[in-house]
């Protein structure tokens, strides 16, 4: 099945059921607002605009980048029809080259991939495509590289609808010892998504399933890349499931944080960190989480907040980013604080959306996918404004407030509009891929953000 054209760069959203509005209890952690981050005036670069042709269009994941500064990427669509595998090139002077490195056919390579990319050893990406496959229910797939520039496909792994998975809309988790973690939206027990591994040997990889969601207390439908802890553990994330009661009532489907432990002889064991209640604290999160120090997990969330979204058709809040702090002494109960919501008013943005990354000094950096300025030029009516860069710098001493910036917003087009995140480069500038806009008909383009 190939995606629609008008279904192109809302698939992960869409896949949402409808999130009721409910009043959540949890107080929102104080905020600075700065109208820009720095007194330099950041610098917003298209570096390459999708046809949606042979290159590829509707890039839905972020990048990756090589230790020789290359970037590389998926997009949704264009290629053969079914989505590509992409690397863009630095050269002097400040441009840059664009390669295809594989088109999905939609058989048996895959199709539709709409998750970032891991890169391994010798330069060997790592990604998942949620359709084709032998099954036509996703894969995993390797790209490697070899003599004359030419890039071969291989799968790893096809999955079947059954107790090992379907559609993973995720990228990848890569060990130092070469297993894959990952996590499937569709299929398992319940239907309703896996967390697997792909252990690597020389007969091939072999693929298992080590937790199936249930969709009660436990979440659904993982929709973001799993994190490995120094410990082994795995920290993800579920769009919706959960449940709970609070003074405002009882809450359900709006999507949890969990970790998945292992526990000797291949059992590992999922535990459920924190229920998003779809109030002040959020609802399904959209963005992978992030280890930072004292093992604190950061993320976001697209839904919910501190009051209703003014540029969605919804009646929830514009999404927050949140803290999640572990436990001191003997407790267990891990405690989430929301480091700022968002107010969907120009030049905030709306809807936390796609990878976060974090500086040295803890600094967070991410995308909208909505909001900023007051325009309709990048998707449905239902999502005004074509998103935003911002940052959250965290508070010099303990308990102090936090200062969120808006450092940009996208103009749609000819610029790049609705991103999916950002990765930081060794001199702080930021890149990172947008579904659509662009100067060649709207189908995406790959960015830097020059601080």
């Amino acid at each position: 099945m190939e995606i629609s054209p008008e279904s192109r760069g809302m698939l992960k959203i869409l896949q949402s059921t409808t999130i009721a509005n409910r009043l959540g209890i949890l107080l929102l952690t104080p905020m600075i607002i700065l109208p820009c981050r720095a007194a330099n005036t950041p610098t917003l670069t298209t570096l390459y605009s999708f046809t949606d042709l042979s290159d590829g269009g509707a890039p839905e994941a972020g990048l990756v980048i090589s230790t020789g500064g290359a970037l590389f990427g998926t997009t949704s669509s264009g290629g053969s029809g079914w989505g590509s595998v992409f690397e863009l090139i630095p050269a002097k002077g400040g441009t840059w080259t664009e390669a295809t490195l594989y088109s999905f056919t939609g058989g048996a390579d895959g199709g539709n991939p709409i998750a970032d990319l891991v890169i391994g050893k010798n330069n060997v990406l790592y990604g998942t495509t949620y359709w084709g496959g032998a099954h036509g229910y996703g894969t995993v797939f390797q790209l490697a590289p070899s003599q004359g520039g030419v890039w071969t496909e291989k799968v790893l792994y096809s999955f079947a609808n059954g107790s090992d998975g379907a559609n993973p809309a995720t990228g990848l988790a890569l060990t130092s010892t070469g297993v894959l973690y990952g996590t499937t939206y569709n299929g398992g027990a319940s239907n309703l998504g896996t967390v697997f591994e792909l252990i690597p040997s020389v007969s091939g990889w072999t693929e298992k399933v080590l937790y199936a969601f249930q969709g009660s207390a436990d979440g659904s439908n993982p929709l973001t890349d799993l994190v490995v802890a120094s410990t082994g553990s795995l920290y993800g994330t579920t769009s919706q499931g959960g449940s709970g009661t609070n003074s405002g009532g009882t809450y359900s489907n709006e999507g949890t944080i969990f970790e998945l432990t292992p526990k000797g002889g291949g059992v590992w064991a999922e535990t459920v960190l924190y229920t998003f209640t779809g109030g002040s604290d959020g609802s399904y999160p959209q963005s992978p989480l992030i280890i930072g120090a004292n093992s604190v997990l950061y993320g976001s969330a697209f839904w919910g907040g501190a009051a209703a979204c003014p540029v969605s058709d919804y009646p929830q809040g514009c999404g927050t980013i949140f803290q999640l702090i572990p436990p001191t002494g003997t407790g267990t109960t891990w405690t989430l604080s929301v480091i700022y919501a968002f107010t969907g008013h120009s030049s905030d943005g709306a809807h936390p959306y796609g990878k976060m990354a974090v500086n040295t000094s803890g600094e967070l950096f991410g995308t909208t996918y909505s909001g900023g300025a007051n325009v309709n030029t990048c998707m449905s009516d239902a999502f005004s404004g074509c998103g935003s860069v911002f940052s959250a710098k965290p508070p010099s001493k303990t308990g102090g407030k936090w200062t969120k910036s808006n450092i940009t917003v996208f103009p749609g087009s000819p610029g790049g509009g609705t991103p999916t995140g950002v990765i930081l480069s060794t001199g702080g500038s930021l890149y990172g891929t947008t579904i659509s806009g662009g100067n060649t008909g709207g189908y995406g383009t790959v960015f830097l953000m020059t601080p």
